[in-house]
C-alpha cells in the first residue's frame, strides 16, 4: 500500500471524515451537520469512482469496493428498478428511504454504473459481485425510466419522465459524452449512441452562446432546440448560472477521453478561467461573478480539466494542482469530495 503521496494522504482523510460501515453496506455521508447521516445516489456514485480509482494506486481494495456495491444493492427502487433511491437517513443503525424518496438522481446512477464497469476491467467480475452485470442493470433502467425519446437526453430523474414541467429539463453536469461511449460499447444499444452524439451537440451549443465558456446549471431541451432556464426553475436562484452543479463540467469532459470536441470546449472555459485572479463560487454567464469567496468545489474540477491540457495552460495547471494538493479537508461534504475525486482523476491520467 503507498502510504506518503499527497493523494493518499487526502484519502485516508476523505474516508475517516465522509465513509460509513454499516451492516448493509458503505456510503458516503453527505450530511455536513452529522447530526443524521444522509447518504445520496450522488454520494455513493462518488464514493464508488473514488474508491476504484484509490485502488487503482493501491490506496484501496476490492472488499472497500465491494461495500459500497453492497450499500448500493440495498437500496435500489425496487426489485424491478435497479436505480438507486436518491436519498436516505439514518435511523438507529439503519438507513432509510422515505416514500418521496424513493425515486433516482441521474448522475448517481450514471457515476455507479461507470465505476462498476471499471471495476470489471480492473478485477474482472468473477468475484463477490458480477459488476458488468450489475451495470448493465442500471443502464438498461436508466433507458427505461429515464430516457427522454423526444430530445434523445436522460431526464434529470425518473420522477420527471411524464412530468409536463421538467420532462424537458436537463443538468448539464449529467451531459457525459465518455459515459455513453462506453455505455454503447458495453450495451451495443443505439439509444446510448444517440445520447452520446446528443450530449456533445447540446454542450457545443451552450458553449458558443456566450464568450465565457460558462455553462448554466439547468437547461430545456425541447427536441432540438435548447433555451436557458429562469432563476429558480428547479433548485436554486444560481439555475440559469455557472453553479453548484455546471461547476463539475470541466471534470466531466476531461475525465478518460482525449475527444477533441470535448477538449475544445473545455479550453474555452479554461481561457476564461486562466484570465481571473482567483476563482470564485458562481459566475453569472457573462463572467461576473456571484459570491466573493472560493470553494473547491468550483476548483478542483477545473484543475482536472487544466491538467489534461497543461501543456497550454502550465500556469494554471500547476496552481489549481497545488491547491487540491495543499489544502485541507473544509468539512463540506460536496467540495471535498469533488477535491478528492480530482485529485484521483489527476493521478489516474498522468498513470496511463
Amino acid at each position: 500500500m503507498q502510504n506518503n503521496t499527497p493523494t493518499n494522504q487526502l484519502y485516508q482523510a476523505w474516508k475517516s471524515n465522509y465513509v460509513r460501515n454499516i451492516a448493509t453496506g458503505s456510503f458516503v455521508n453527505s450530511n455536513d451537520h452529522k447530526s443524521k447521516e444522509i447518504a445520496l445516489s450522488e454520494s455513493q456514485g462518488y464514493g464508488m469512482l473514488i474508491t476504484i480509482l484509490a485502488a487503482e494506486q493501491n490506496e484501496a481494495t476490492q472488499e472497500d469496493f465491494d461495500q459500497f456495491v453492497k450499500y448500493y444493492q440495498n437500496h435500489n427502487i425496487s426489485k424491478e428498478n435497479h436505480l438507486m433511491a436518491w436519498k436516505q437517513i439514518r435511523s438507529g443503525n439503519k438507513m432509510k428511504t422515505l416514500v418521496e424518496n424513493n425515486t433516482n438522481a441521474t448522475d448517481g446512477d450514471m457515476d455507479i454504473a461507470y465505476a462498476l464497469l471499471m471495476a470489471d476491467q480492473k478485477w474482472q467480475s468473477d468475484g463477490k459481485y458480477n459488476y458488468k452485470k450489475i451495470a448493465i442493470s442500471i443502464l438498461d433502467d436508466l433507458l427505461h425510466y429515464n430516457y427522454n425519446d423526444q430530445n434523445e437526453l436522460l431526464n434529470v430523474g425518473n420522477w420527471a419522465k411524464k412530468n409536463i414541467k421538467y420532462e424537458n429539463l436537463i443538468r448539464t453536469s449529467d451531459l457525459v459524452p465518455t459515459y455513453f461511449k462506453k455505455f454503447y460499447e458495453v450495451t451495443n444499444d443505439s439509444e446510448w449512441w444517440k445520447i452520446y452524439l446528443k450530449s456533445i451537440n447540446v454542450l457545443q451549443n451552450v458553449s458558443n452562446q456566450n464568450d465565457t465558456g460558462l455553462i448554466p446549471d439547468f437547461i430545456i431541451v425541447k427536441n432540438s432546440s435548447i433555451t436557458n432556464v429562469a432563476p429558480n426553475t428547479f433548485e436554486s436562484a444560481d439555475d440559469n448560472n455557472y453553479g453548484w452543479n455546471a461547476n463539475r463540467v470541466p471534470m466531466r469532459l476531461s475525465f478518460d477521453t482525449s475527444n477533441q470536441q470535448l477538449l475544445a470546449i473545455n479550453k474555452k472555459l479554461l481561457n476564461f478561467f486562466n484570465q481571473q485572479n482567483q476563482i470564485k463560487a458562481v459566475y453569472q454567464l457573462n463572467g461576473k461573478e456571484q459570491n466573493d469567496y472560493s470553494s473547491m468545489a468550483f476548483t478542483a474540477p477545473l484543475a482536472v480539466a487544466a491538467y489534461q491540457q497543461k501543456s497550454e495552460f502550465k500556469t494554471l495547471s500547476n496552481d489549481l494542482l497545488k491547491q487540491v494538493n495543499n489544502s485541507n479537508l473544509s468539512n463540506n461534504y460536496y467540495a471535498d469530495t469533488l477535491k478528492m475525486l480530482a485529485a484521483l482523476m489527476i493521478e489516474h491520467s498522468s498513470s496511463k
